[in-house]
């Protein structure tokens, strides 16, 4: 663990939140992940679930050296979000925003480190990036679409398949149960299929899980059960049995490509978004969009027309 983030994850271990909340309820989902990617069916022999999130903590996913360093930021910024602005109240427009920022920040302070890690396992200093564009270009389309962030995550590292994948993130906050719009899903899933997925700020304050993401395609039973119905209810319970915390999702399944949507290049990934919302077509229209880069920089230039130009 990095020293300049055991703060933060002391605290939140003192307090039992975050991670060691959900691992308490679901302990042999996190205790699968491990076993898949590092103890070789060892990890059943770790049946306390507060050890299980130290042991995740302190030795990471053992996927692969630099993707534990990227795993380590990503979960760093859900401690973040979790302990300083979850319990301020701010509505999913905010906490996405906050989300973006600590994103950006842990990406950013784990940068030498990777560099450094990437220089002795390839001879050549790889970096870690983020990048941000703004799609809303002064409007504000996330009603009309059922879009609430897009997320491009690019891994190009040598001694790893290189992916890239994508996803469209509707935001919802979880306070024991949340409702969600079936138009809203119906848009969502119309436009981005398999990349569509649900993001939950969990605001129970006795549990400040991660930020938990699953497939849209997870709530078609429940969005089915009351076709009479404009909305459909999701309850805590359900996220945490179906959901992954984003840290975890974002190497072990958009990373590898078994969720969202995969693309050939960078540039492709990032037209799903930009290109036809600056035609104005209906569909595929968000406000935000997170790019993560684990192995390359991303080029960023100005640009008259769309302010910023950003490649890979």
């Amino acid at each position: 663990m990095f020293p300049q983030f055991k703060q933060d994850f002391w605290l939140l271990s003192r307090e039992a939140k975050g991670y060691y909340a959900w691992a308490d309820k679901e302990r042999w989902r996190l205790s699968r992940a491990l076993r898949w990617n590092r103890c070789h069916g060892m990890c059943d022999d770790i049946r306390d679930s507060r050890q299980l999130v130290e042991t995740l903590f302190e030795k990471g996913l053992g996927l692969h050296p630099l993707l534990d360093i990227a795993f380590e930021a990503f979960a760093r910024a859900e401690v973040r979000l979790a302990l300083r602005f979850i319990p301020q109240r701010s509505n999913e427009e905010r906490l996405t925003g906050h989300l973006i920022s600590e994103l950006e920040a842990a990406i950013h302070l784990v940068a030498d480190s990777f560099a450094a890690k990437s220089l002795e396992r390839y001879g050549e200093a790889k970096q870690i990036d983020f990048a941000y564009y703004d799609l809303s270009q002064g409007g504000h389309v996330e009603k009309e679409t059922g879009g609430d962030l897009g997320l491009i995550l690019s891994i190009d590292l040598p001694d790893k398949p290189k992916t890239i994948s994508y996803a469209a993130i509707q935001a919802k906050r979880l306070s024991g149960s949340t409702s969600l719009d079936k138009r809203q899903y119906d848009t969502l899933t119309r436009n981005f299929k398999e990349a569509a997925a649900y993001l939950f700020y969990d605001c129970e304050f006795g549990t400040l899980a991660p930020p938990m993401i699953f497939s849209a395609s997870e709530l078609t039973e429940k969005k089915d059960e009351k076709d009479a119905t404009a909305s459909f209810t999701i309850d805590q319970a359900h996220v945490f049995e179906k959901a992954l915390p984003l840290s975890l999702w974002l190497i072990t399944q958009l990373g590898t490509a078994k969720a969202g949507a995969t693309t050939r290049d960078f540039s492709s990934a990032f037209e799903v978004f930009r290109h036809p919302q600056r035609k104005n077509t209906e569909g595929r229209e968000i406000s935000r969009l997170a790019m993560i880069s684990i192995g390359r920089p991303f080029n960023v230039s100005r640009d008259i027309e769309a302010g910023l130009k950003i490649a890979l």
